[in-house]
């Protein structure tokens, strides 16, 4: 008997989100603004023997000429004054970091990374050069340059977060987790105590913890620094106690965390992140009910927000009050339709509350709103197998699987192929449905689900009957209480002509069971009949039929000898 886990119940994710500069990499094309950084003749050209005070004189005169024009919205004449302050005084490396970011900023990457190609073999080359360049080459790929890059940043200015963060993130990636640990210990003694600093600092700490958890205690010290220095700080800078009390959350004082976020609430201007940073707060101290009470004063503070409804909706699913929640899911889309959040959610909502034509309208309604994509045909497919509609279940199910392969592979888990293997055994396409089942295995070998579901489907067509039992019999030892693997498990020895030790398991799965099942009982039913216990094979047919009627089951039931007969 196949035992299909129901979807699992979808929970509030509450993660803390560190910012990092991506910069997107692209040569323009030809005729576009940006090719190359040759600009027209500057009217007042430095002469070829000028000495270096004069050519620092006009360089400067350009910059600030260029700083002028920013200022008035004139950004490509700004450029055009940067560039010919860079050429008024082409060694000074200082002079050409400040200019490369002005291009970073206009999304010029090509003429920033030239400029700080150059820069950086100068003699003074600054940390923040190597810095920049080193995001630059992370952005094309180059990731070996970028490694050095940092490394060198960091060696002239061991304050610089960005390059420690990004020589974090290469070691986790190559699993050089001492080396990381070792940047991250250090990071708080380097700080300064600049407010961008400071709040990249914690933003660093938090991230590493949130990818190694069982760091946080090693820690311990450091993270006690980083809460007095980034508190001294927040006497001046108030708005960084949001990022602090996430500090003291993990460390798990929420005591603390509660009453610096309370201390913010009348901040002004008000930060919504406030009152989300204490729903987290008060969830992770089992407390919903405040939880709730944060949110509905959100909605009522920005009503034009979706978030705090959809949030809503997400702790209702959670408390099990499934109205409530597609109330809010339901106000989370009219406040705004082009939020894609609450679609999903309510899709999943309906999905396990047994409401597939429901949810496939809601599909339907984000389908218009939104491009395909993976969690749409992947609930699509699951309304549609709900419905016994397994052909367009199976093409949503391949076409959500095509775009997690290119997208994000880690969608494609075990859960994942289970179903698409349950769908083509519901089409007959058993070989098909044995691979998607195998593919299951692969990635989580002890789905004893899957086990039960991969050999119960060969022995109910009584092939590959060896094969099968090895399968149940796995998942009879990681479950031996569960009443489908007791049914798999004398189905199998049934098929193989061994009715006497089938009965047991059968009888088992019966007894178990708080509802009697029409399938076990059909099984029951046959065995009996196998071992000439006729009345009760004449029973075990009966029950199964008065809960669901079988064309099958009945024509057994009827050719059961007449109760005479077998008194005779």
């Amino acid at each position: 008997m196949t035992g299909e886990s129901p979807l699992s119940s979808i929970t509030i994710a509450w993660t803390v989100s560190v910012c990092a500069l991506l910069l997107p990499f692209s040569s323009p094309q030809a005729g576009e603004e940006g090719v190359g950084i040759t600009v027209s003749a500057s009217p007042d050209p430095v002469a070829p023997d000028a000495d270096a005070t004069s050519r620092r004189i006009q360089a400067q005169a350009h910059f600030a000429a260029g700083a002028t024009l920013e200022a008035q919205g004139a950004f490509d004449k700004a450029l055009e004054a940067y560039q010919r302050a860079l050429e008024a005084d082409p060694v000074d490396p200082h002079l050409a970091t400040r200019i490369a970011e002005k291009y970073i900023m206009r999304q010029r990457f090509k003429e920033a990374y030239s400029i700080l190609r150059t820069t950086t073999e100068l003699e003074a080359a600054p940390a923040k050069s190597f810095e920049l360049l080193g995001m630059m080459q992370l952005a094309r790929g180059e990731e070996s340059p970028s490694v050095e890059s940092f490394r060198k940043a960091l060696d002239l200015d061991a304050t610089l977060i960005l390059a420690r963060q990004s020589l974090v993130d290469s070691h986790l990636r190559e699993k050089r987790e001492e080396a990381a640990f070792d940047l991250v210990s250090a990071a708080v003694k380097v700080s300064t105590y600049e407010l961008d600093d400071m709040s990249a600092l914690i933003g660093l700490y938090l991230k590493y913890t949130a990818l190694r958890p069982p760091r946080v205690d090693s820690l311990a010290h450091q993270l006690e620094s980083l809460l007095i220095k980034s508190s001294e700080v927040a006497e001046d800078y108030p708005v960084l106690g949001v990022p602090i009390a996430d500090i003291l959350m993990l460390m798990g004082r929420f005591k603390e965390a509660e009453t610096r976020l309370r201390d913010l609430k009348g901040f002004q201007p008000p930060i919504p992140m406030i009152r989300e940073k204490l729903v987290d707060l008060f969830l992770r101290q089992g407390q919903p009910d405040m939880a709730v009470i944060e949110l509905v004063e959100l909605t009522e503070i920005n009503p034009d927000n979706p978030r705090p409804h959809f949030l809503l909706g997400s702790l209702k699913a959670d408390l099990g009050q499934a109205g409530e929640a597609e109330r809010h899911y339901r106000k989370a889309m009219e406040v705004q339709p082009t939020f894609p959040a609450p679609y999903y959610e309510l899709a999943a909502l309906q999905l396990n509350q047994g409401n597939a034509r429901e949810a496939l309208l809601v599909l339907q309604q984000a389908r218009i709103q939104f491009p395909k994509n993976f969690v749409l045909e992947f609930y699509s497919g699951l309304a549609m197998a709900s419905l016994h509609r397994y052909t367009a279940a199976l093409r949503s199910l391949r076409q959500a699987e095509e775009l997690a392969q290119k997208d994000d592979p880690r969608r494609l888990n075990g859960f994942f192929y289970f179903r698409i293997g349950s769908t083509l055994e519901r089409l007959g396409r058993l070989e098909e449905a044995e691979t998607a089942f195998l593919q299951c295995l692969q990635k989580t070998p002890n789905d004893a689900t899957a086990l039960n579901y991969l050999g119960y489907m060969w022995a109910e067509k009584g092939q590959k009957l060896d094969q099968a039992q090895a399968w149940i019999e796995k998942a009879f030892t990681m479950e031996p209480e569960s009443e489908a693997i007791l049914d798999s498990m004398g189905w199998v020895l049934f098929q193989q002509g061994k009715a006497s030790e089938a009965l047991p398991f059968l009888e088992k799965a019966q007894k178990k069971l708080k509802e009697a099942d029409p399938t076990i009982l059909d099984h029951l039913g046959d065995v009996y009949k196998a071992l000439e216990q006729h009345e009760k094979a004449r029973i075990s047919y009966q029950r199964s039929l008065e809960i669901e009627f079988n064309e099958k089951v009945f024509d057994k039931w009827r050719s059961l000898p007449e109760k005479q007969e077998i008194q005779s």
